[in-house]
């Protein structure tokens, strides 16, 4: 399992999280929720050994950071929120590059990024494009296929839906749920809540550097509104935004142009 226990973060004055929980079991897809700016990136960053807590303990199936860092880092697999692709690589070459990092052997690592890039894209003939020329859509998904080469026991997923059309999401989860499952563990933050709520057993959401609900995605329903959207809504405490002060730009009626 992994534990997180106690965990502070701050940058000088400014405290970004404190006193964060959580345990996560195999079998478990935890849906990491909350407005930009409540700490998310900051607390996976620290999962990651990224950047340092100032206070706190992180373990993951018994292994600790930075004794066991190289095997922690074995069974991760990432996709961070903002991509790690070599513009100039083709994406077969982009792939063989994170296939030789994990230490995959070279009889198997055609087969596996083939396999994958059959599975994820819609023509093969892709694999041996520049990234550079890929949409940011295609681009996200050879970062997916990368963070997945190696079968990791861990899998983490900073904003996947970003960028993907929608034919490409329903794969994607088709896929999350097949494979998270067992003894794997799924770390997913988006702002994508449909998706969210596909996928995650349970929930975490965070606001004011504090983990403000912590718990399955059943019993975070049950206690408001139906949806996840709006349970979230509620749980931050989120008025309505009034619009009188934009009215001229919402009403109906033609505004003169000043050019002529």
């Amino acid at each position: 399992m992994i534990q997180i226990r106690q965990l502070h973060k701050s940058y000088g004055s400014k405290s970004v999280l404190t006193d964060v929980n959580v345990d996560l079991h195999p079998g478990t897809v935890y849906g990491l929720l909350g407005n930009n700016g409540t700490g998310k990136s900051t607390l996976l960053n620290i999962l990651l050994d990224l950047i340092p807590a100032n206070q706190g303990m992180v373990e993951i199936f018994g292994m600790r950071y930075p004794n066991d860092t190289l095997n922690i880092r074995a069974i991760l697999g990432v996709l961070p929120e903002k991509e790690l692709i070599h513009a100039e690589l083709t994406a077969y070459e982009q792939l063989q590059l994170s296939a030789m990092l994990y230490g995959i052997p070279p009889t198997e690592q055609e087969a596996r990024i083939t396999s994958l890039f059959e599975y994820f894209f819609d023509s093969i003939t892709d694999l041996h494009k520049v990234c550079g020329s890929f949409s940011t859509g295609m681009r996200k998904k050879v970062g997916i296929i990368g963070a997945l080469l190696h079968k990791p026991r861990i899998l983490v997923l900073d904003e996947p839906f970003s960028g993907l059309d929608p034919g490409s999401s329903i794969i994607l989860i088709d896929f999350l749920k097949n494979y998270l499952s067992g003894d794997r563990i799924g770390i997913i933050s988006s702002h994508n809540l449909s998706y969210i709520e596909q996928l995650a057993t349970h929930i975490g959401v965070l606001h004011n550097r504090r983990l403000l609900f912590n718990g399955t995605k059943d019993s975070f329903l049950t206690e408001g509104a139906g949806m996840l959207d709006r349970r979230l809504s509620a749980l931050l405490q989120q008025e309505p935004k009034s619009s009188a002060g934009i009215g001229w730009l919402l009403s109906s009626e033609n505004s003169k142009s000043t050019l002529e």
